[in-house]
Formats: C-alpha cells, sequence, structure tokens
C-alpha cells in the first residue's frame, strides 16, 4: 500500500509528576530550552517541548490529582509524516496494533495517531505545519541528542519495523555497542533486547565522559563522549 513519507523522528515524550521540578532539571543541570509551552485539555494538561542541544522532549504533566497507579517516565516516540492516514492505514494493516486512531491533537496543532512497535514502544504519528525545534543550543554540556533507548525483545521485528517500515537508515556510530541503531537525519533509536522500560533511557553525545543524570522522575540520561 502506498503512503506517505516519515521524515523525521520529531521528539521523545515523557509524563512528568513535577513540571518545575523537571524544567529545574532540564534547564539548569542539562542546559536545555523551553521552546514551546502550552496548556491542553480545557486547561488540564501542561504541554512543553524542552530542546537538549539538537533533541526535542515533550514533557507532559496533568493538573488533576494523580491516580494511585500513575506511572512516570518517558512515554513515547514522535515521527513526522506527510500523509498521516497513509502511514497509519499502512502500519495497522501490517498487523501493527492501533493504539490512537488518527485525530485532531489536543492542542490543536495538526493531527496525530498513536500505535505500537511489535515490542510495546508506543510511536506517535504526526502531521503539523508548527516547528517547535530551534537551531543547536550549545548552552549545555551535550553536543545533540545521540539516541533513544528503546526496548527490542524481538530484535528482528524491530528492524522490520523501524528499518522497512519507518525509512529509517541503519547506522553505526563510532564506538558502537551491540545494539542496533537506525537514524533519520541527526536523530536515531538505539535498540537492546537488554531494556527493561520500553523506551529506556536517553543517550547525549558529549565531549567529555560524564556521570549519568536522573531528572526527578527518575529518567535516566547517559552522557556518549
Amino acid at each position: 500500500m502506498m503512503a506517505g513519507v516519515i521524515y523525521e523522528l520529531n521528539h521523545v515524550g515523557a509524563r512528568i509528576s513535577d513540571l518545575e521540578a523537571s524544567l529545574a532539571f532540564y534547564t539548569e543541570q542539562i542546559g536545555a530550552e523551553v521552546v514551546d509551552r502550552i496548556v491542553m485539555g480545557d486547561g488540564r494538561v501542561d504541554r512543553v517541548h524542552v530542546q537538549i542541544a539538537t533533541g526535542l522532549v515533550e514533557l507532559l504533566h496533568s493538573r488533576d490529582a494523580a491516580a494511585p497507579d500513575a506511572t512516570y517516565g518517558l512515554d513515547h516516540v514522535g515521527f513526522m509524516t506527510d500523509d498521516l492516514d497513509g502511514d497509519f492505514a499502512r502500519l495497522t494493516e501490517a498487523g501493527y496494533a492501533a493504539l490512537s486512531e488518527p485525530r485532531t491533537a489536543s492542542s490543536g496543532q495538526g493531527r496525530l495517531a498513536f500505535l505500537a512497535d511489535p515490542n510495546g514502544v508506543r510511536v506517535e504519528l504526526l502531521q503539523r505545519s508548527e516547528e517547535f525545534r530551534v537551531p543547536p543550543i550549545t548552552s549545555g554540556p551535550a553536543e545533540r541528542l545521540a539516541f533513544v533507548a528503546l526496548a527490542a525483545p524481538d530484535l528482528d521485528a524491530a528492524i522490520e519495523f523501524y528499518g522497512n517500515q519507518l525509512g529509517m537508515e541503519r547506522w553505526t556510530p563510532d564506538g558502537a555497542d551491540e545494539a542496533v541503531y537506525f537514524r533519520l537525519g541527526t536523530d536515531a533509536v538505539k535498540l537492546s533486547p537488554s531494556y527493561l522500560l520500553t523506551v529506556d533511557h536517553l543517550g547525549l553525545a558529549t565531549a567529555e565522559s560524564r556521570a549519568d543524570a536522573y531528572d526527578p522522575d527518575g529518567i535516566q540520561l547517559t552522557f556518549v563522549a
């Protein structure tokens, strides 16, 4: 089935428990900048995009009282497409699980849909005209967002999904380990059967080695020299 072009790994999304604590961490300790901030859902959800060097992290914070079983941390990866309906239909017809049918985004900024990759990673497809990413930010230790680490217990199925279905380029960075990497432009995913979380951690490229950092909700940021 013919469909559109998935042309950008746009962001990695996270659900957070304390917006101001998270913003303080990312801006003061990691050198990120806030590039977009709105309130959605009739004033119930804060959505903030922070840019770390070259990459976007979407922070989602509910103003409602947290449920006892609420979980926080990295939640999904978002890809831009020029044909949301066509790509969603193509992927779901290929057997990938639909999580949310194409609809207008709660922000009012374009349209989106969600599906699951073969290992349960939530994948967002986006079609919108807004561009939140700004030129690379150089105020922090990171030179670029090196990768988003994704669990892939079925590695062959993940390779098929990100390579053949999403059209990412297989890539071996300098000093690579046994994981499998795919990229779109400068943004990449790192696939490994060993990760415990579906969206496990973020890799940040730096000039010098640094210890891992953890945000207020325990999200791991690994610095890769």
